[in-house]
């Protein structure tokens, strides 16, 4: 699909602030693309990141990663609708562990449950991790209640009864092994948000170039091995083109600032 040798290079830091930076020195050249998330979004919202993100290119969404909220196998909170009742009785009487930082998608999430049934959002007890392995722990050891995070690395120990999932916040039930876990739309809790993955370049690309690498990205969901990625994975494929992914970016973005405005996060 690209006739010439691939490079990755990793900028981390600052919420994807160094990568952007990094990014925004390549005005024009199509010969540098950036993975991104929702990530940059928060950061962009809170004011972390000073350069305008939309000033950068949109290329292509492939996937979106469901958020699945996870319990001990003994939990008491059985369903998406015990985990909603809680947090409308009392927020701050569930300890919701996420990774690695507030305001990210997986408090978002959470947020948006408490929204459904009119709690306080900004009284929800969020303990955060620097990973989703220590935040599993946390949970398997009893430190916390619920675990808001995306189930692919999990499937096993869901398998081995370890964990149960109440509830993802998906549009639609999942396939594989995460196919028997309702929505919180079944369950009459219109909650849907997910961990999007895609590709942006840098600012300025030409309509030639932003075609190159559809054709890029459409001819790379064709292959076996791509299927084989989203099942092993649980990924949910949702390809959108540069013109579909900018519209998406910007409608997540409003969710996004609406929910960290309430929250106190955006300055």
């Amino acid at each position: 699909m690209i006739e010439t040798s691939l490079s990755v290079i990793n900028k981390p830091g600052g919420s994807y602030g160094v990568a952007l930076a990094y990014l925004s020195q390549f005005s024009g050249d199509a010969h540098r693309v950036m993975i991104q998330t929702s990530t940059p979004l928060t950061a962009y919202a809170t004011g972390q990141i000073k350069a305008n993100y939309f000033e950068f290119t949109p290329i292509a969404n492939l996937i979106s990663e469901p958020i699945a909220f996870i319990v001990r196998a003994e939990s008491p909170i059985k369903t998406g609708r015990d985990l909603a009742d809680r947090l409308r009785a009392d927020p701050a009487s569930v300890s919701i562990s996420l990774a690695a930082a507030r305001g990210n998608a997986y408090h978002i999430a959470s947020a948006l449950i408490a929204r459904a049934v009119s709690a306080d959002i900004k009284k929800l007890k969020i303990v955060v991790f620097n990973s989703s392995g220590e935040a599993m722990a946390a949970l398997l050891g009893g430190h916390v209640d619920v675990l808001s995070v995306t189930p692919g690395n999990f499937l096993p120990m869901l398998q081995a009864q370890k964990i149960r999932i109440p509830a993802v916040a998906a549009r639609e039930r999942l396939g594989g092994p995460l196919a028997v876990v309702p929505t919180f739309r079944e369950q009459g809790l219109d909650v849907v948000f997910d961990v999007p993955r895609g590709f942006i370049g840098p600012k300025g690309l030409s309509a030639d170039q932003v075609r190159y690498w559809d054709g890029v990205f459409q001819g790379l969901i064709k292959t076996d091995e791509w299927r084989q990625a989203l099942e092993r994975n649980q990924w949910v494929e949702d390809y959108r083109n540069s013109a579909d992914m900018g519209k998406d970016l910007k409608a997540q973005y409003e969710i996004l600032k609406d929910v960290l405005t309430e929250l106190g996060m955006v300055k």
